[in-house]
């Protein structure tokens, strides 16, 4: 078999039935590469999980470090090399038929330390760019914003919280997607019919891609507008968060202890 006909097969048998677009077309692809010299290693999922925090950790230390768009050209890029990764120890673990739990809540660990670096490293880079504090502030309070909209999503989820709620219960720990994007990124099961509803859907359609920052983030930089990115980010965190404890409040406060 060709190198060519190895990596489309480690796709092929890698992939997701359900899977947003860039994974499709660009990240899972470009993972697949890597499969087929892993696929035959010693090299274990977690260990790839590891390698590409590292990775995000490099990219976060140019972004701060390296001025100027050339700079913030090579920082995205690592960061777009570090989601590669992220795919890479997901796709390995099916693969060789690995995929667990605890490696499903490992990513989503991964995934949270990613999102608290690229919030503060954001502000960093804003604010030894003008000097102005205000990066500084909107950074500290999207952290506090991030670290909620994270609680809320792990709380949802305990299984406690299902039971007590009659919320449906995941099939398994890959149906919200790969790590944190895919806290987000879960398909609605039942598309609404109303004007109402197809509003809301729209609207959480778009919240899902901005969560989604590997996505589109590479644009970001090559429209050199680091600045809207930060803006627009919290602000839909902002907004899955505040959603997200209005529907614990209600559903906990109709049921007694």
């Amino acid at each position: 078999m060709s190198l060519f006909s190895q990596i489309a097969d480690s796709y092929r048998r890698t992939k997701k039935p359900k899977d947003i677009l860039w994974n499709r077309l660009v990240a899972r692809p470009l993972a697949a590469i890597l499969l087929v010299p892993l696929a035959g290693s010693r090299v274990t999922p977690n260990q790839v999980t590891f390698v590409s925090l590292a990775c995000f950790v490099a990219s976060m230390v140019l972004l701060v470090g390296l001025p100027g768009y050339g700079g913030l050209l090579i920082a995205v890029g690592v960061l777009e090399l570090s989601y590669v990764l992220d795919c890479v120890d997901g796709q390995l673990a099916r693969l060789r038929g690995t995929s667990s739990p605890v490696g499903a809540h490992l990513d989503f660990l991964m995934d949270e330390l990613k999102a608290f670096l690229l919030v503060a490293a954001t502000g960093a880079r804003l604010w030894r760019a003008d000097g102005h504090t205000r990066w500084l502030l909107e950074a500290l309070g999207g952290l506090a914003v991030v670290a909620s909209a994270i609680s809320l999503t792990t709380f949802v989820r305990r299984p406690e919280y299902l039971r007590a709620t009659g919320a449906p219960r995941p099939q398994s720990a890959g149906d919200y997607g790969d790590g944190l994007y895919g806290a987000a990124a879960a398909a609605t099961p039942n598309p609404p019919r109303s004007l109402v509803g197809k509003a809301v859907a729209a609207a959480e359609w778009l919240g899902r891609l901005i969560i989604h920052y590997p996505s589109y983030l590479v644009f970001v930089a090559a429209a050199n507008r680091l600045d809207l990115f930060l803006h627009v980010y919290l602000a839909f965190n902002a907004a899955y968060a505040g959603r997200t404890i209005l529907a614990v409040i209600r559903k906990l406060c109709k049921r007694t202890a």
